[in-house]
């Protein structure tokens, strides 16, 4: 386990500019990639399967986890504490791939990273406080970002509606279909 479960400073420049603005910076880094992208079909192929990966990680977690109320440790939450913060690093990568610009990608991933890296380390805290010694134990089993493999995939009650209608996870299906048209189109 990381020495550092729930340790935050929200004091920090890059809390304080980049973590708690972050869906501001995405509407930038979004106009940025709108501006500059250059896709091919090739690209738009390729990234499309990888934020498709990204997204269908994104709803399995979404119809499992029951925020605030239960600590998540089954399914996609025994592979990783962050599957949603994971398939939605995917789905950067995806769509930064698609764009066909080879510093995309790594845009995303020097923005994503560090950013959401902090976040995840203060909703820690919130689950610390919350459950206790319960969580301590859970991050001692499950690594924090990076997945560990399991095969065959564990399994976890599914809560369907709970993914479609509380966590509106059509809308970031939606909006990885319109990019991908955009791209194609652009392509």
């Amino acid at each position: 386990m990381s020495d550092d479960v729930g340790r935050i400073d929200e004091t920090s420049w890059l809390y304080r500019n980049v973590v708690k603005r972050r869906v501001t910076w995405g509407y930038v880094f979004a106009a940025v990639f709108l501006l500059f992208a250059d896709p091919t079909p090739s690209s738009v192929f390729w990234g499309f399967w990888l934020a498709l990966a990204g997204e269908a990680v994104r709803t399995w977690s979404s119809g499992v986890i029951v925020k605030t109320d239960v600590l998540a440790t089954e399914g996609p939450y025994s592979m990783t504490r962050n599957p949603l913060y994971f398939g939605s690093f995917l789905m950067a990568l995806g769509v930064g791939l698609m764009g066909g610009r080879w510093w995309f990608p790594v845009l995303a991933a020097a923005f994503f990273l560090p950013v959401y890296g902090t976040l995840i380390r203060k909703e820690e805290k919130r689950l610390l406080e919350r459950h206790g010694d319960a969580f301590l134990a859970y991050c001692r089993r499950v690594p924090r970002f990076w997945p560990r493999l399991v095969w065959p995939l564990p399994r976890a009650g599914y809560d369907a509606a709970r993914m479609w209608r509380k966590h509106k996870e059509w809308q970031a299906w939606l909006g990885l279909y319109a990019v991908t048209l955009f791209l194609l189109l652009r392509a």
